[in-house]
């Protein structure tokens, strides 16, 4: 259905990237079954889709590149995302089971992370006091409480990205805010938008 309204050479990437994400997505084990988010490749697709939206193609082929880097040495960048999520999680867990088989994060890795991460949360506070209603209902943007939180989830998949996916991904944050754009903002415009589309191409095949 999705592949009806992305038709740019940019889109063909990001397509190209939500399929293997995909892929990975669908293979993560979960410790109590396979969960039922990962039978849903629309809201999966809208939300990879809107996320990438904001990153420039090199960054974006550069992402492609970590991915099939990573298959080739039988790794599943998603499955270490939720790895590294545990670390904020269930540290004692983490530093036993799980940190002795993720790839090494150098010091620069971590900071660039954390500094990208900083900055999202920072856009993402402005969004939510433009817009308050639109994020009430959704993931709590810091406490881990009741699942993870959306500073969280960016962090721990920014630490799956290679130094070069990471260099690229700041300069077009950067580029966002000096011409005065909110890139959280922009993702949450685009999940919007294709959830529009997603329900007009609904009504049409009825």
């Amino acid at each position: 259905m999705m592949e009806k309204i992305e038709n740019s050479a940019k889109e063909r990437l990001v397509r190209q990237i939500i399929s293997e994400e995909y892929r990975m997505f669908s293979n993560v084990q979960n410790i109590g079954g396979r969960a039922s988010c990962q039978d849903d490749f629309d809201t999966f697709y809208i939300m990879r889709s809107a996320q990438h939206s904001i990153f420039g193609m090199g960054t974006l082929e550069s992402y492609l590149n970590d991915i099939r880097e990573a298959q080739m040495g039988g790794r599943n960048l998603i499955a270490e995302k939720y790895s590294w999520m545990m670390e904020e999680t269930d540290s004692a867990w983490f530093a036993e089971k799980l940190k002795p088989y993720l790839p090494k994060a150098s010091e620069r890795k971590i900071l660039l992370a954390e500094r990208m991460t900083r900055v999202f949360m920072d856009c993402y506070e402005g969004v939510k006091e433009k817009y308050p209603n639109m994020l009430a209902f959704g993931r709590s943007p810091y406490d881990n409480q009741d699942g993870a939180s959306i500073q969280l989830y960016f962090s721990s998949e920014l630490k799956t990205w290679s130094e070069a996916t990471l260099l690229l991904a700041c300069q077009d944050i950067i580029s966002h805010l000096e011409e005065r754009r909110n890139p959280v903002c922009m993702i949450y415009e685009k999940i919007m938008d294709l959830y529009s589309h997603m329900a007009l191409e609904t009504v049409k095949e009825r």
